[in-house]
């Protein structure tokens, strides 16, 4: 079924919070998502690149955390610093902290603004009531936000109203892994749901022996607790009322911005209100959502680089979808944010920024065949700094109350479907990568005699940084095998970047007088790849899957060009596996279910910080080969047993410049009611 057939079964004015996933996946005979452009559509209907993973490949995976579940997925780049610290990427440009892939839950962003990056370890749901994770790959800021420069992860969770689920999960294996978590949704006829759900992990750190000295004063164990409660109340005229709120800590070894190893600890309060009515002007819905992060750098100790950054953000968006005639959807949405930063590595300085965002996306069903996407996003930024600025500084604090940044993102795709088996999308699209806090703002200089002495170089944000600009041009094609029981999907994209941003200490930019390190743009980027998939599943049992994605890309930086600068963490050309191979085998019959996994990567190079804990050095991962399997039997419709193995293939295995992955094995009873 295509977009004009489900045009035909919604009503004239949109109601998208009210859409039930389940119903629409078994009218569509596959998953479908709405976040694209707030209608429903199958992948290859929707104007964006994207891959949905199930609920049903989640659990296969055996995978209990989401950086696990999409290390299969063509085209994603993981790195692992530690049991719980991992790094995303999409089509390349992967580092520590990478401020690339916008990560969103149920819409709403979960990444950490001081730094752009998202803290796996508080996600704030338990993996067993994942609905689908939507992996869109490519530029897609004017679709979702700023910052969806490489890619959006949006996780959509069960419906409290639509879905039931009373689960309990009690799981422990290796490296002493241990999990428990609890699930349970309550209803009230058609109108009104809620889901409560809560869970604690730990597991042993990987091992720092024979590690860089500044591995070693680690924690031997990663730890992280959540609670999280979605809730839904539909009311007559047309109105809905949604909630959700949260709360995550966690405690783990990380891989910082810049390369920077140490100890972490974050404690999360998130919450978000909505409101939705269905009016003549469409499906009106408002969305009030504030995230509240602590973030503390080697917690407890006593040392120079103890850091505590407070950062809260609240957020307003308006949005209005609505349906024009028999083949136009518009949404026009406008929002506000409100963002600031505290904390002891600011003493009494005052950092934040507002954003002020426009959008209009249009989407014209042309013919039965062909479909126009268009979208156009204007984002105006204004950052505020008050305080004092030490004198050795090379900036004034008026400088760092800098200028605003405006910005225009765009989208546009068409979608071709010549054949109920055939989907070709032609996209382009411009991004654009802002500034963080930790870019554009100064830290207070340490009263500790090792900065004065020179033994540690301080890192300050340059004011009036340009955003990282990134044009993307596609071509992708999908195609529906019925004689082999398969569907396959072929890209291939090319992506500039200008004016690519750096962070203190990677952009090779120091004051000769101090030894500073500032912030800087540091020059271009050009990255051309492709990605081939093919999945597929038969009456049988049997379910089968394979990929491979190549990414060739080539940068013109100032820290690469000049061998006298420092070595910099921004290094995509020699930084991103070439080329990545995933395969997947499995099979259900009876009460058994088995599957296998395996993913091969060429090698890249990595940043690792000497035994100095300040210089960086260059480090090389070799190509490698990870095997991951899952054995299920469930002897009762209530209960569920299962044994998984990660990396089964090589007991300790380097999978970045941190310490070496150890090999994991799992066993878990899940409790159905």
């Amino acid at each position: 079924m295509g977009f004009a057939a489900a045009l035909s079964l919604l009503p004239a004015r949109l109601a998208a919070q009210e859409m039930d996933y389940g119903a629409l996946q078994e009218l569509f005979g596959e998953p479908v998502t709405l976040s694209a452009t707030g209608s429903p559509q199958r992948v290859a209907d929707a104007p964006v690149d994207m891959e949905i993973i199930t609920a049903e490949d989640i659990r296969r995976s055996g995978a209990d955390n989401v950086p696990d579940v999409l290390r299969q997925v063509t085209g994603i780049d993981l790195r692992r610093y530690g049991a719980s610290d991992a790094d995303i990427g999409i089509r390349g440009y992967n580092s520590a902290n990478s401020p690339r892939v916008l990560v969103l839950l149920n819409g709403r962003q979960i990444y950490v603004d001081y730094h752009s990056y998202t803290a796996w370890a508080t996600l704030p749901v338990q993996i067993e009531e994942i609905r689908q994770i939507e992996v869109v790959k490519g530029p897609n800021c004017a679709l979702f936000g700023f910052n969806a420069v490489s890619g959006v992860i949006n996780i959509v969770t069960y419906d409290p109203i639509h879905d039931t689920l009373h689960e309990a999960v009690v799981k422990g294996g290796s490296i002493a892994d241990r999990q428990i978590s609890a699930i349970g949704s309550g209803h009230w006829g058609d109108q009104a749901g809620l889901r409560l759900s809560a869970g604690e992990h730990g597991s042993a750190e990987q091992s720092t022996t024979n590690q860089p000295v500044s591995y070693q004063p680690f924690p031997s164990h990663a730890f992280s607790r959540n609670a999280y409660a979605q809730s839904r109340v539909d009311l007559p005229a047309g109105v809905n009322i949604a909630a959700e709120a949260d709360f995550t800590e966690a405690k783990q070894f990380e891989m910082t911005v810049g390369g920077y190893p140490g100890p972490t600890a974050y404690q999360t309060n998130r919450e978000k209100l909505s409101i939705g009515n269905l009016t003549a002007l469409g499906n009106l819905d408002l969305s009030l959502t504030r995230n509240a992060v602590n973030f503390q750098y080697f917690p407890g100790e006593n040392c120079i680089t103890c850091i505590s950054i407070n950062n809260e953000v609240e957020d307003a968006l308006l949005s209005d979808l609505l349906k024009i005639g028999a083949s136009h959807i518009l949404r026009l949405t406008l929002e506000y944010q409100n963002n600031r930063v505290t904390g002891s590595a600011f003493g009494t300085e005052k950092l934040s920024f507002a954003l002020a965002a426009a959008s209009v996306m249009w989407n014209w069903q042309v013919s039965p065949e062909v479909a126009l996407t268009n979208s156009l996003r204007v984002d105006n930024m204004q950052f505020r700094f008050a305080g004092p600025v030490a004198s050795s500084i090379v900036y004034s604090a008026k400088q760092y109350d800098s200028a605003p940044i405006t910005e225009p993102t765009f989208n546009s795709a068409i979608v071709y479907r010549p054949t109920a088996f055939d989907s070709v999308r032609l996209s382009l699209a411009r991004a654009a990568q802002v500034p963080d806090f930790y870019a554009l703002f100064p830290e207070p200089l340490s009263t500790d005699p090792a900065y004065s002495a020179g033994a540690v170089t301080a890192f300050q944000g340059t004011p009036n940084l340009k955003p990282t600009v990134i044009m993307n041009y596609e071509a992708d094609y999908q195609r529906t095998l019925p004689s082999l029981q398969s569907a396959l999907q072929l890209s291939l994209f090319t992506l500039t970047s200008r004016d690519v941003l750096a962070p203190p200490g990677d952009s090779g930019v120091i004051d000769p007088a101090t030894d500073y390190g500032y912030a800087g743009n540091i020059g271009s980027s050009r990255a051309i790849g492709g990605e081939f998939g093919i999945k597929g599943s038969n009456p049988q049992g049997w379910r089968w899957r394979a990929g491979y994605a190549a990414v060739f890309i080539a940068d013109d930086l100032s820290v690469n060009r000049n061998p006298s600068l420092p070595n910099s963490s921004i290094d995509n050309q020699r930084g991103t596996p070439k080329h990545v191979v995933t395969l997947g085998l499995g099979r259900s019959w009876d009460d058994f279910e088995a599957d296998l996994a395996g993913r091969w990567q060429s090698g890249f190079s990595d940043i690792r910080v000497g035994n100095d804990g300040v210089t960086l050095t260059r480090f090389p991962v070799k190509d490698y080969v990870t095997l991951d399997g899952r054995v299920g039997y469930r002897p009762h419709e209530w209960v569920l047993l299962s044994v998984s193995g990660q990396q089964l293939n090589q007991s300790r295995l380097l999978q970045s410049s941190g310490p070496p992955v150890e090999q994991r094995v799992i066993g878990s009873v899940t409790f159905s009611f």
